[in-house]
């Protein structure tokens, strides 16, 4: 059987350019062996060790889609390979895209597989330097350094062939999704553009609010900027006379990223009264900054729910003018920062520590600050402090009575309920986690679960779960 690699290591040329003849009408023939060259540079093992008459079909397909893309920013397709039509087959569908090259691509396109469900068999994802004639055809391959342009090619291989309904949708869905990237990456600078915005309005609030708390509030936004935040949407929003006393609405053409792409419900002004009640207390007073859930997924990077960062827009005579809105997530690093590290949280944290009497350097001191930690960023920012306060004092009460408790905080404003299980390091273990999250989707009719294990250094295993 003849192979896509020589004992070598490498595709041998001259193999290759033989089975790309009569593939393409001749005129297209130049360009196609350069992209088959191209794309065959660095193969995944996978893709690697098929015949190279299998892998050449495969070539032939993605040119095809890439050459066809013209002037359009997205092009994707899915379909079921016949061997007749595309030169292979495969025993599940296959999704293939063509766009710029950007940040996130391959993983926001993995994640939407893996959220219907789909195991990928094979993938590949090379980056081209692809120059386009003047109808926006391939012209030339050149090396991705020395391009103007670089523009990602990505191939799918799934476990299981869908039916044609499915493969429409998932070709809709991935686009929007790629169009999601393309927005995102446009407008990253204009995004962190509106942070420096939010800390002015933050800094403007001084003497509405006391003066630690626009300390910490500036600081946070400062801290997203320094990698610790995923920009994915901004919008403004601004409260403005109506029939039926104030409402709010968007301000047109503040919309960035996500939100650049898709209307606002608050499009046309909505009276404050049939708002929210949590939107209403972030306008009518408070602090000058506050977190929230989004009930919408993030469609770029990984699929989780998006954190909101609002922060009120202040006006005349200390009544609210409006508020931004921030969408994105936090990255890894923000999520390793320890908490009494982090602005806002590590506020939180001393209130704590300073309610309970504890004395610095102390073992219930140092437990709680454990316990704290262990925590998920977006709880502790989340939680009603006092109801944080108590259940951090409880674990500390369980550390040494070896029991399993249940803690349950609802929380109807984002449709999530907060779950917290905590038991002895040694009951736990990943089947129970697993078995645990299913049995609380059900309990609470969830659509899905964010979960999060802390072990820290206490004798508890902390298993919290957003459902």
């Amino acid at each position: 059987m003849s192979t896509a690699r020589s004992e070598a290591g490498a595709i041998a040329p001259a193999e290759l350019s033989r089975h790309l003849v009569g593939r393409v009408a001749p005129e297209r023939a130049a360009a196609l062996e350069a992209f088959a060259a191209a794309f065959a540079r660095r193969l995944p093992p996978e893709l690697a060790e098929l015949p190279i008459a299998e892998l050449v079909g495969r070539i032939v397909g993605a040119f095809g889609l890439a050459d066809a893309r013209g002037d359009e920013p997205v092009a994707v397709r899915a379909f079921n390979p016949d061997p007749d039509r595309d030169g292979y087959a495969t025993p599940g569908s296959v999704l293939e895209t063509n766009t710029e090259d950007a940040p996130f691509l391959f993983d926001s396109v993995a994640e939407e597989l893996r959220g219907r469900g789909l195991r990928v068999r094979r993938a590949a994802h090379p980056v081209l330097g692809i120059r386009r004639d003047a109808d926006g055809r391939i012209a030339g391959i050149v090396h991705p350094r020395e391009a103007e342009r670089r523009e990602s090619v990505m191939h799918f291989e799934l476990d299981r062939r869908l039916s044609e309904p499915e493969l429409v949708d998932l070709t809709g869905a991935v686009r929007r999704i790629l169009e999601d990237v393309r927005l995102v990456v446009r407008d990253s600078a204009a995004m962190r553009g509106a942070v420096e915005r939010m800390v002015a309005d933050v800094e403007a609030a001084a003497g509405a609010a006391p003066a630690e708390e626009i300390e910490e509030a500036a600081a946070f936004l400062r801290w997203l900027l320094d990698d610790h935040f995923v920009f994915l949407g901004y919008r403004e929003y601004e409260v403005v006379p109506g029939p039926d006393g104030p409402a709010l609405r968007a301000v047109p053409g503040t919309g960035l990223g996500i939100c650049a792409g898709r209307p606002s419900s608050l499009e046309e002004p909505v009276p404050l009264a049939a708002l929210d009640p949590t939107v209403r207390e972030r306008l009518s007073g408070g602090a000058p900054l506050s977190y929230a859930r989004s009930r919408r997924p993030s469609t770029v990077h990984r699929r989780a729910w998006m954190d909101v960062i609002c922060v009120r827009r202040p006006g005349p005579g200390g009544s609210a003018a409006g508020e931004a809105r921030l969408l994105g997530l936090f990255t890894s690093r923000a999520i390793a920062t320890p908490a009494d590290r982090m602005p806002l949280l590590r506020r939180r944290l001393a209130r704590i520590l300073e309610a309970e009497d504890l004395v610095e350097g102390s073992h219930d001191y140092r437990t709680v600050i454990s316990i704290f930690d262990g925590f998920p960023k977006q709880e502790l920012l989340s939680a009603p402090e006092d109801e944080l306060r108590r259940r951090v004092m409880e674990l500390l009460a369980l550390q040494e009575r070896r029991r399993v408790r249940l803690f349950v905080r609802p929380d109807p404003a984002h449709g999530a309920v907060n779950v917290l299980v905590a038991m002895p390091r040694e009951r736990y273990d990943p089947e129970l986690g697993e078995r645990l999250r299913r049995l609380f989707l059900q309990r609470f009719a969830g659509v899905g679960a964010e979960q999060h294990l802390s072990l820290g250094e206490g004798r508890l295993a902390l298993l919290h779960l957003v459902v």
